[in-house]
């Protein structure tokens, strides 16, 4: 995903309504005039880079300034629809905990989601007590780098945080997802693949059909899979 200054920079040299440059004094006034609350000067050290980590607010407010989607900050599109007035989805997060997690165990706690993003360091730290508050839509600001550490570990895209249109067909896809997991295919084709070096092809190919046959006539498998994410040691 390319960097929030660069994307911002552009935006601001090359606005896609057509109109000259923006300068971070008119960026600052046309967030203001729609009700935010930014002032140029940190405008000037997001588009240096100096600061990279504002609120979603500010990606949304900023992204409606410029005319522009706010998923164009998180490598999404930046075209608005008629009347479209996008901002931070708050059932998206709990899709996520509700749908992906290891298909041998149930849903991610915060704790292990914050202990996970917080150890790798790339997206620095977040608690577990603020995801809870995410969850709740107690809390509905978080700062980029928490929103990409939260798509990270989901393997989600950070535009479906924002984007309707990326989210009707993510959630529809998982929803698919969910149906195959219920009747074992996920559990099926992950352990076949994980012994794939192991079989021969008669082998897999008997595999495949016997499960083939086991759908049919309604009868479900489990297999039983190590988490592909190793769990945090909360200890």
């Amino acid at each position: 995903m390319r960097p929030f200054a660069e994307v911002l920079n552009e935006l601001c040299n090359n606005p896609p309504d057509g109109r000259g440059k923006v300068t971070n004094v008119a960026l600052a006034a046309a967030v203001k005039a729609r009700g935010g609350d930014i002032g140029h000067g940190y405008i000037s050290q997001l588009r240096l880079g100096v600061k990279d980590n504002p609120t979603c607010q500010a990606i949304v407010d900023l992204a409606g300034a410029l005319g522009v989607h706010p998923a164009v900050f998180l490598g999404g599109r930046g075209d608005l629809h008629a009347g479209e007035q996008p901002g931070w989805r708050a059932n998206a997060l709990t899709t996520l905990f509700e749908a992906v997690h290891p298909p041998d165990r149930g849903p991610w706690s915060p704790e292990e989601v914050a202990a996970a993003i917080s150890s790798s360091g790339q997206f620095g730290s977040i608690s577990a007590s603020y995801i809870r508050e995410l969850l709740s839509s107690t809390s509905d600001n978080p700062r980029l780098k928490h929103i990409l550490g939260l798509a990270d570990h989901f393997g989600a895209d950070p535009a479906y945080f924002f984007d309707d249109d990326l989210a009707a067909r993510v959630d529809s896809e998982l929803t698919d997802f969910l149906a195959l997991r219920e009747l074992g295919v996920v559990e099926f084709v992950t352990r076949l693949a994980e012994r794939t070096g192991e079989l021969s092809p008669q082998a897999r190919a008997a595999a495949v059909e016997g499960f083939r046959q086991a759908l049919e006539v309604g009868e479900g498998w489990s297999f039983p899979l190590n988490s592909r994410r190793p769990s945090p040691d909360l200890t």
